[in-house]
């Protein structure tokens, strides 16, 4: 019998796999943070960019929202007032709407515009100061749209000071109404401070200080006061008083405008609160835009002159014996010019950042007499 011998075979199986080497490793996880980083800069700079526009987007809507207001009100300037003004006592503009005090001692003109250049200091402009501007016009919707015709004054029983104003029926009026007491020779502001029947009272004192005693004499006396006949030869008009003779009233709105220290602006309404609980109410300040760095108003005349404060005379400062009060009733156009400030920091240039917005708008009100 024949045997056949074999050798022992180690089998060896022909699909072995490697594994991946340390340097292959380190490269792969090289290009994936490479990768990675690309990707987290780019949402980075979108979301910045996201941010930044956000933030614009803001600052925007707050000086929209400003100027808007601003130039409404500068539309209506002087709509159904007076083209002159209307009389105040002395230093009432000047207490009013924080400008410099004239220089003399006659009654005030409360003119349909009111400015004041450079007045108020801003904390986030290193202390530079900011504008004041305010306006008068006409409340169309009172009575109707019609006036109030008077037809006498006498003081009040026990207070001589206050003038009582017979009106030939009231309309709506209502106590802190402001009112425009108009005749051929006159034109004066005054404040209700109380109503009886067709009767308004003007007493001295009120919230605004803007009525002035029936009893006072010269400037100091309130010209609501009856006219006197002409004396003399040839004969001379009674002059700082009321005819009666086509005399009437209307209610009108006095605003401002003005940005606080701390850069919030604010629109100012005097008087005409009839739910006034206590005097300071007829005050009502409406915070508009915040983070406001700067308000700056310029002026064209009905010349054409260009000018930042239109009253202030041939020196170009306000309170002194140059001023020229009714150049205010020259005003024609205004371009009102406001600067906002982001609430946060850039994210990349870590600063915070401010945006100029400016806007011109017509006075087209300020151009017709009375209505």
């Amino acid at each position: 019998m024949i045997r056949l011998k074999t050798k022992n075979r180690i089998l060896v199986p022909s699909n072995a796999q490697k594994g991946f080497t340390l340097l292959e490793l380190l490269v792969a996880m090289t290009i994936f943070l490479v990768v990675i980083s690309l990707i987290y800069g780019i949402l980075q700079i979108g979301r910045v960019d996201r941010n930044r526009s956000s933030r614009r987007s803001d600052i925007l809507k707050n000086a929209r929202i400003a100027v808007h207001m601003i130039g409404r009100d500068a539309l209506n300037a002087g709509l159904g007032y007076h083209r002159k003004g209307a009389v105040a006592p002395d230093n009432f503009v000047s207490s009013t709407f924080g400008i410099p005090a004239d220089a003399n001692t006659d009654r005030d003109l409360i003119t349909s515009v009111i400015a004041g250049n450079n007045i108020n200091a801003n904390d986030l402009n290193g202390g530079a100061p900011t504008d004041v501007i305010g306006f008068c016009f006409r409340d169309m919707d009172f009575n109707d749209g019609d006036v109030i015709n008077l037809s006498s004054v006498a003081p009040a029983a026990g207070n001589p000071s206050a003038a009582l104003v017979t009106a030939a029926g009231i309309g709506n009026a209502g106590v802190g109404d402001l009112f425009l007491v108009e005749s051929d020779t006159s034109q004066v502001a005054i404040m209700a401070t109380g109503l009886n029947g067709n009767v308004i009272e003007a007493a001295p004192a009120d919230p605004l200080g803007l009525n002035q005693p029936l009893d006072g004499t010269g400037q100091n006396g309130s010209v609501l006061r009856q006219c006197n006949p002409p004396v003399g030869d040839p004969p001379v008009p009674d002059d700082n008083c009321t005819p009666y003779v086509s005399t009437t009233a209307k209610r009108f709105f006095m605003v401002g405008y003005k940005v606080r220290q701390d850069g919030t602006l604010v629109r100012t309404i005097f008087g005409n609160n009839r739910s006034a609980t206590n005097a300071a109410e007829q005050i009502q300040e409406q915070p508009l835009a915040y983070n406001v760095q700067n308000l700056q108003i310029t002026y064209v005349l009905a010349d054409g002159t260009v000018t930042e404060n239109p009253a202030a005379g041939p020196d170009g400062i306000l309170g002194t014996a140059d001023d020229d009060i009714e150049q205010l009733n020259q005003v024609r156009q205004l371009t009102i010019s406001i600067r906002v400030q982001s609430t946060e920091v850039d994210e990349q240039t870590q600063q915070l950042e401010s945006i100029a917005f400016t806007a011109t708008f017509s006075a087209r009100n300020m151009e017709y007499d009375a209505g």
